[in-house]
């Protein structure tokens, strides 16, 4: 702890605590999450233990850099990259007081580059499980370079299905995932189909008063179409209905997504920064 010096606090949770610090090895802002094991059932500990194992396995631009671990008696301490422009639901609900919509190219910008962090993923056999817009974040000078993060509830795949206890985002949950079924890849297809909504609509998807309620609307598939989706080409919200297809065999997997002639320009410039809004069309 004497690397680091806390400058305030990011967030908390259950078993711990998330804190921007000052990180004096590396001589710039980190983000240090407390987990305190001493509250925590052995099987919530060794769920800490596999998050540390599965952020040390990972190397990607769009994925949120693990720099170190360490332990004392009552907690884990992991030390992770800061991103400096917060998350992707800020920036959709200040451009939602800004402007009428996000433009198209923004929108696929940041889709392409969270579709390329869960091809990477999906490639190591890794499900996130639990991608939603609190989980995404926002870095670079301005803020146009997206990193997927928070990966506590993820797992590792040994088979093409994996049970495991369902911590997801309510709204964000795959109808196999409400109803109790493994999960698989193709789970997390299907939140990234609900980021494009949200990015697409300003609202998440399958949102209701009650849990039950939300579970209901997505087993059945109720989506609220929205005006906004009339501002986007209509080949973007066919992918959309792609994705958030109720039988997973028929998602496309992540590759599949880079390759859609949509998304595939921001994959082959994927460090361009196209990050506007309007009140139009514009492309």
């Amino acid at each position: 702890m004497d690397s680091y010096n806390i400058v305030g606090v990011l967030g908390r949770g259950a078993f711990g605590v998330v804190e921007l610090v000052r990180d004096f090895n590396l001589k710039k802002l980190a983000v240090m999450k407390t987990i305190h094991i001493k509250s925590m059932s052995t099987e919530n500990v060794k769920e800490a233990i596999k998050e540390i194992q599965i952020l040390q396995m990972l190397n990607h631009p769009n994925i949120i850099k693990y720099y170190n671990s360490f332990q004392n008696k009552q907690s884990f301490h992991i030390i992770m990259e800061y991103a400096i422009h917060g998350t992707l639901e800020n920036f959709v609900n200040k451009c939602s007081q800004t402007s009428n919509y996000i433009a198209q190219n923004c929108v696929l910008n940041i889709f392409s580059q969270l579709t390329m962090a869960v091809d990477y993923i999906h490639k190591m056999r890794i499900i996130h499980s639990d991608i939603n817009p609190m989980n995404i974040l926002l870095t670079g000078n301005q803020g146009t370079i997206v990193k997927l993060g928070d990966f506590g509830s993820s797992r590792i795949l040994t088979s093409d299905k994996i049970v495991g206890e369902n911590r997801c985002t309510p709204c964000y949950m795959s109808p196999e995932q409400c109803c109790g079924k493994p999960l698989r890849l193709k789970s997390d297809i299907w939140q990234i189909g609900c980021v494009l909504y949200y990015l697409i609509t300003s609202k998440h998807p399958f949102y209701a008063e009650s849990l039950a309620d939300t579970i209901s609307s997505i087993v059945e598939g109720v989506l609220s179409l929205s005006d906004k989706m009339t501002f986007y080409d209509s080949d973007v919200i066919r992918l959309l209905h792609e994705l958030l297809n109720r039988d997973p065999t028929v998602r496309p997997n992540a590759s599949a997504i880079l390759s859609n002639p949509y998304i595939l320009p921001y994959v082959l410039n994927s460090n361009c920064h196209w990050f506007k809004s309007g009140r139009k069309k514009n492309y």
